[in-house]
């Protein structure tokens, strides 16, 4: 049954609580009981703030949150450019109204205390996003690969993984010394494992076949608190081709992957949307 509005749910160690994010009016960190009682925010402030992630004790939450917004207009290949910048040599035959505008924010990653005390920013880097608690620091989402950053004063991001051919490495979720993670490829997504440490990594899932109009996405993965198994959303269907998107599971190896008997209408833009959190 639906427990409030918002995104990016993430149920707590012992399962009694979920955060979730707000933005716009009402923008904000929140928690709410599992059964639907005592919803309250815990922090505000930014504009946008999302993917929050219990530390293993449940005392504290990591989260990302805006620092500033830039509009301007996107002009393909991962570019935004300002009106003023069409007038320098490198853009100047565009004319600006053919590209619409957007909003592209910079990031930090903040820890708050499960009580909303002792907020503080951790100083990752300015694209950090979908941050996951690990025995290494607080793994996370960036332009430049998957980082982590050790929650201490001064501290700063090391690299864990990153391939330049094939930068957008999503959505890390960390269990029993192992990083999983979603990884695009030419037209669809796939979900990787890799160590800690940026060692052994290893493709979970795979097409079917790819005599297919669309290849399937797998995406969203997040650990049991075992670390055995691993809950994902995948859009593929019985022949392959991709489909609505539904829940799945497998076993830490990828072995066993199977569709969970659930019938809830999702809504994925592959926005490295937290969808599917597995605690208690």
């Amino acid at each position: 049954w639906p427990l409030t509005t918002g995104f990016d749910p993430a149920i707590s160690p012992d399962g009694a609580t979920v955060a979730f994010a707000r933005i716009g009016n009402e923008a904000g960190l929140y928690l709410i009981d599992s059964d639907g009682s005592d919803e309250r925010r815990i922090y505000s402030g930014p504009e946008v703030i999302a993917a929050p992630k219990w530390s293993e004790d449940g005392q504290a939450i990591t989260f990302s949150y805006a620092t500033s917004a830039r509009v301007c207009r996107d002009v393909g290949s991962g570019n935004c450019v300002s009106d003023e910048e069409f007038e320098t040599r490198r853009f100047k035959d565009l004319d600006p109204s053919d590209y619409p505008l957007t909003t592209v924010y910079a990031y930090d990653l903040g820890v708050v205390a499960a009580d909303g005390s002792d907020f503080h920013s951790l100083g990752a880097l300015d694209s950090a996003r979908a941050p996951d608690w690990s025995a290494a620091g607080i793994v996370y989402e960036s332009s430049d690969g998957i980082q982590v950053i050790r929650d201490e004063q001064g501290a700063s991001s090391s690299l864990v993984a990153h391939d330049p051919l094939k930068p957008a490495y999503k959505d890390p979720d960390w269990a029993g010394g192992k990083i999983v993670f979603q990884q695009q490829g030419a037209s669809h997504w796939e979900i990787w494992s890799v160590g800690a440490e940026g060692a052994g990594m290893v493709a979970l899932t795979a097409p079917q076949t790819v005599l297919v109009d669309q290849l399937p996405s797998n995406v969203s993965p997040a650990w049991s608190p075992d670390g055995s198994h691993i809950v994902f959303l995948s859009n593929r269907a019985a022949d392959g081709e991709a489909g609505q998107w539904r829940i799945w599971v497998m076993n830490a190896d990828g072995s066993n992957q199977r569709a969970l008997p659930i019938d809830v209408a999702l809504n994925y833009t592959f926005g490295s949307e937290q969808m599917v959190s597995w605690g208690g």
